[in-house]
């Protein structure tokens, strides 16, 4: 529904860092394939981001509590009950193959703008 939609890319992820009672999932989209990089961005370059642009408080800590590179690291990998329940599709996308999840296959690419199969083994 979301690909037809025109979004290009869409992600899902669970934050389980700000306290509540469970692991909230969180589904993103972007309608630019060009932001698929940005959120495949490393720690460190997630780290230097935050420190240009989000302001420090009065004693120079940093102004977020529950993020920073290995937060977002966490969030580009989801669960591998996200990759199972996407897989169980009538239709199986082709990454779902048991060769390409495990590694036999040396480039695969993603059949629709979501894929957590895709994401937990070849972004």
């Amino acid at each position: 529904m979301l690909d037809a939609s025109g979004f290009k890319s869409i992600h899902i992820y669970e934050e389980s860092h700000c306290e509540f009672l469970a692991p909230w999932t969180t589904l993103i989209a972007f309608k630019d394939v060009e932001t698929r990089k940005r959120w495949y961005r490393s720690p460190a370059a997630v780290e230097l981001d935050l420190s240009r642009r989000i302001l420090p408080t009065k004693d120079g800590k940093t102004s977020l509590r529950y993020f920073d590179g290995a937060t977002m690291k966490s969030y580009q990998m989801p669960s591998r009950a996200f990759e199972d329940n996407y897989c169980r599709q009538q239709e199986k996308p082709e990454e779902c193959a048991e060769k390409a999840r495990f590694g036999n296959v040396k480039k695969v690419s993603s059949s629709s703008a979501y894929s957590p199969v895709f994401e937990r083994h070849f972004a």
